[in-house]
């Protein structure tokens, strides 16, 4: 099918700094910072992270990204596999308990240039360059039917070659637009149930700065948009859809390009000094729930979220509770994770690292290696 488009109960409050400039508009922003005891309030009878088992994932001679979980025991990775010196091939294939062996591959075209796993491992969203033009294309999974979407509304419109992000109920997939004049940028946004979309121009920006990513919110009314400084840095920026327009409200520096909605009036992002912040839209409200992070991911529902902090070769997991993080303990020493991923009922982990070897004395040094993934059951 082708579709065209026309278009944080706080303990205390530790500190209240207002921070100034972080906004368009310009608007007050309190950063609220909780006290020690709160990090204290668990209950000791309840540990939902007791390690069961960890599974290897089979090692594989040629190159694979995993996207993530199409079931609560099933994940699905994107291998490029080389038959002969110029024949390749790109396949889904999927693992599931006990991980040992491909229980389902589907082979796919090798001109879409990025991939994203819907959250209910339903889809893969894709961009793909044909003679006819770029589109957005959805696959189904695990069956493999191709729709194909022209997302731009005129022809001085171009889709870029990033990654189309999901929002977490998996109802709306959102991806970057460039005008012809490469000055003006514009977000698309395609709504899985009504099988329509629309293209917002994006406005209000405060600095100038390269928009390559952008994640919705649950009820479609809500953006994140992740911004690169030409090389000074990296900022993230929240919009609400207005007519046809995304207006930007806040801005902020960020540390990596991740960010996820709470739900439809709070999302999270890391800061570049390593502290995990969470912002609430409705009254300004910047809160601080974790410090020191490298690498952080919620689970699912948002109820949990596993992280590294810095230093640690340690993966942790606990519990979000209002704007606290509760019975975390360590459920995994030995790696520094570059990428984690719940499965859909938040028990297990899927976790892609590395080793952190202390360098040797003398003139070589280990460096980190890449680590097999595994993937983390939960008792």
């Amino acid at each position: 099918m082708r579709y065209r488009y026309k278009r944080f109960k706080l303990c205390y409050a530790l500190a209240f700094i207002l921070l100034t400039g972080c906004a368009s508009g310009l608007q007050s922003e309190t950063v609220i910072i909780p006290s020690a005891e709160s990090d204290q309030a668990v209950d000791e009878g309840s540990r939902p992270f007791q390690v069961k088992t960890i599974y290897r994932m089979p090692e594989s001679k040629d190159p694979v990204e995993w996207l993530g979980w199409s079931s609560s025991k099933s994940v699905v990775g994107l291998f490029y596999e080389t038959e002969a010196v110029d024949v390749a091939k790109l396949s889904l294939q999927r693992f599931s308990s006990p991980y040992e062996r491909v229980d389902h591959s589907l082979e796919i075209e090798m001109n879409k240039l990025s991939y994203q796993l819907s959250p209910n491992g339903k889809y893969v969203s894709g961009i793909a360059k044909t003679e006819e033009g770029v589109f957005l294309q959805m696959i189904a999974y695990p069956g493999g039917e191709v729709e194909s979407l022209e997302a731009t509304t005129d022809a001085n419109q171009e889709l870029w070659f990033e990654e189309p992000t999901w929002s977490g109920n998996s109802r709306f997939v959102s991806y970057m637009v460039m005008e012809s004049n490469k000055r003006q940028y514009s977000i698309g946004i395609f709504d899985t149930e009504a099988e329509s979309a629309r293209v917002y121009r994006l406005q209000g920006l405060e600095t100038e700065a390269l928009p390559f990513k952008v994640i919705v919110s649950d009820d479609g009314k809500m953006a994140l948009i992740v911004l690169d400084e030409y090389g000074h840095g990296r900022r993230i920026a929240m919009g609400a859809v207005n007519g046809n327009a995304i207006d930007v409200q806040y801005e902020h520096d960020i540390g990596t390009d991740q960010a996820a909605w709470l739900n439809d009036d709070q999302f999270v992002f890391l800061g570049t000094e390593g502290t995990l912040y969470v912002y609430d839209r409705r009254n300004h409200e910047l809160s601080i729930l974790l410090e020191k992070v490298d690498s952080y991911e919620f689970s699912k529902d948002r109820k949990y979220v596993a992280y590294s902090q810095n230093g640690e070769n340690t993966i942790y997991a606990g519990k979000l509770q209002g704007k606290n993080i509760l019975s975390a303990e360590p459920i995994y020493h030995g790696v520094i994770p570059s990428k984690m991923y719940w499965s859909l009922d938040h028990r297990r982990l899927l976790v892609n690292g590395r080793k952190n070897y202390a360098k040797e004395q003398g003139p070589v040094a280990i460096e980190p290696t890449e680590h097999q993934p595994f993937i983390i059951e939960f008792k």
